[in-house]
C-alpha cells in the first residue's frame, strides 16, 4: 500500500511570517496610552490569544476592562500593525514544494481570521492553502486546542495523517490536546526548551520537506 501523504497544519505568527514587530509595537502604544505597566517583555505575548493575554495584563480588571483593552489593540493592529509584516526566508518557496509534492495545507492561528487572511492574501501566499483557519470573536472559546479541533473536524482530517507545524508550546499543546504530532519550527519565536517537547523539529524551512518526507504515516 502506497505511503499516505500527511496533512501539514501551519501555525501563522512565527512560523510562516515575521510579525513580531507590528503585534509588540502595537501592544506597546496601546498600554503607553492607557498606562498599563506590563512586567517583562512583550515578545512573550505573540502567539496566545488576546483573550488570554489581557487577563494577565488586567489581573484585577472588569470583563469590560479587558474587552476594551482587546478592542484598542486590535484597531492599532487593524490600522498599522499588520503591515508590520514578513514573510520568512524560505518559507514560501518549502510551500510551494510541498504543495507540489502533494501535501495537503492548512493555517490555523489564534490570530483573528479577517487578520490571518487579510496577511496571507497580501504575500499572495492564500492559494497554497486548502483552508484558513484563525479565532474569531463569535466563537464560544479562544483556545487553539478547540480551533483546530474545529479544523480538523470540518476538513474532515484523518489525525493518524496530520500533522500541526508550529514554532511555540501553544502549538504543542494544541497538537497534543488533538491527538495529532507537531512538528517544532526551528526559525520562529521558541526557545528550543519548547522545541524539545515537539514530536520532531525542523531547524529552517528548508529542512521542513526533508522532515516530512520522513514522518511516519
Amino acid at each position: 500500500m502506497p505511503k499516505r501523504i500527511p496533512a501539514l497544519i501551519f501555525d501563522l505568527d512565527g512560523t510562516l511570517t515575521d510579525s513580531k514587530p507590528g503585534i509588540v509595537g502595537c501592544l506597546g502604544k496601546v498600554l503607553e496610552a492607557q498606562k498599563i505597566a506590563a512586567p517583562g517583555p512583550l515578545e512573550r505575548f505573540v502567539g496566545p490569544p488576546v483573550e488570554q493575554w489581557v487577563v494577565e495584563l488586567l489581573p484585577g480588571g472588569s470583563d469590560e476592562d479587558r474587552i476594551a483593552l482587546a478592542a484598542d489593540y486590535r484597531g492599532c493592529y487593524d490600522f498599522e500593525g499588520w503591515k508590520n509584516n514578513s514573510v520568512f526566508t524560505g518559507v514560501r518557496e518549502m510551500l510551494s514544494e510541498l504543495r507540489d509534492e502533494g501535501f495537503p495545507l492548512y493555517v490555523c492561528t489564534s490570530k483573528q481570521q479577517r487578520f490571518a487572511t487579510r496577511i496571507l492574501d497580501h504575500f499572495a501566499l492564500t492559494p497554497l492553502f486548502k483552508a484558513i483557519y484563525g479565532d474569531k470573536l463569535e466563537y464560544p472559546s479562544h483556545s487553539k486546542v478547540d480551533l483546530l479541533a474545529r479544523l480538523i473536524a470540518e476538513q474532515a482530517l484523518d489525525r493518524d495523517s496530520t500533522w500541526m507545524v508550529g514554532d511555540r508550546i501553544f502549538d504543542i499543546e494544541a497538537a497534543r490536546g488533538n491527538r495529532i504530532p507537531c512538528l517544532f519550527a526551528g526559525w520562529g519565536y521558541g526557545p528550543l526548551s519548547e522545541g524539545e517537547l515537539a514530536d520532531a523539529a525542523a531547524p529552517t524551512p528548508a529542512d521542513v520537506v526533508a522532515s516530512v518526507v520522513s514522518l511516519p504515516s
